[in-house]
């Protein structure tokens, strides 16, 4: 997947226009629509703020397989990502609690707890 679609992809999945996007990165909305058509490739300081907005890393951010996991909007794991990213501590330690009881009433072993 090209860098521009990846960065239009997450943007939707964070909900943000291009003209909303490049408020929060203070850039101009024709920046984000060039990177996102493919005219121009971003750099690595617009790569760093927008990872940061996201609260991803940069490999997540283009793509990159973390984890054993590809990145994958489709894919229930990253669904999951998508919405325990955007908790609190206190709602990434509830949501903890409850996969690993899912997890042991299903027989998965955890041994990360």
């Amino acid at each position: 997947m090209r860098i521009g679609d990846r960065l239009a992809e997450l943007r939707k999945q964070n909900q943000y226009t291009q003209k909303e996007l490049a408020q929060k990165l203070n850039v101009s909305q024709q920046i984000i629509s060039n990177i996102e058509r493919g005219q121009t490739e971003p750099d690595i300081d617009f790569l760093r703020d927008t990872a940061d907005l996201y609260n991803i890393s940069l490999d997540q951010l283009i793509g990159r397989d973390i984890s054993g996991i590809e990145i994958d909007s489709d894919s229930i794991e990253q669904q999951i990502i998508n919405v325990i990213r955007k908790m609190d501590n206190t709602g990434k330690e509830l949501s903890l609690g409850l996969i690993n009881q899912v997890a042991q009433h299903r027989g998965v072993n955890n041994d990360d707890k």
